[in-house]
């Protein structure tokens, strides 16, 4: 007897699952790992330093849209989040090939200071919710009437 393994939860009518057509064996020189992106250095055309990239925006066909690029700042205090797309990059290889020595963007570290920040979803709603006023907040408690002694 085979033992069943336990699942998250069973897929409902209205979700659809992708079928799975292949699996990779191995890495090619036109693909990057996601570890070797995250962390990696970026730099104006100029070679100036600029910060490295934080995150990547995936969208739901598995592709990398956008890179977070953490600008500034020291143990995270000061720090600006700006994305930039992915297709702006120009990403130089290490001398063996395998990882990212650094990736070069366009702007430089000026023009990413004053570009919007960019937000997560999870900010966005945090900052939305807190606009909202207390709508199921009690109103306090009731006034208390002083009536002077005589």
């Amino acid at each position: 007897m085979v033992p069943a393994l336990a699942q998250d939860s069973p897929p409902s009518e209205t979700q659809t699952l992708r079928a799975t057509g292949a699996y990779p064996t191995r890495q090619t020189t036109s693909q990057w790992l996601g570890s070797n992106l995250i962390g990696a250095k970026v730099v104006s055309a100029s070679n100036e330093a600029i910060g490295r990239i934080g995150n990547l925006l995936v969208n739901d066909d598995g592709v990398v849209e956008s890179v977070v690029i953490s600008i500034g700042g020291v143990f995270g205090i000061g720090k600006k989040d700006v994305a930039v797309t992915y297709k702006s990059l120009n990403i130089a290889r290490s001398r063996d090939g395998a990882a990212i020595d650094h990736i070069t963007v366009a702007a430089n570290k000026m023009e990413l200071s004053q570009a919007a920040d960019f937000k997560t979803l999870s900010q966005l709603r945090t900052e939305t919710a807190a606009r909202r006023p207390a709508q199921d907040a009690p109103a306090g408690p009731a006034p208390v009437k002083f009536t002077p002694a005589r």
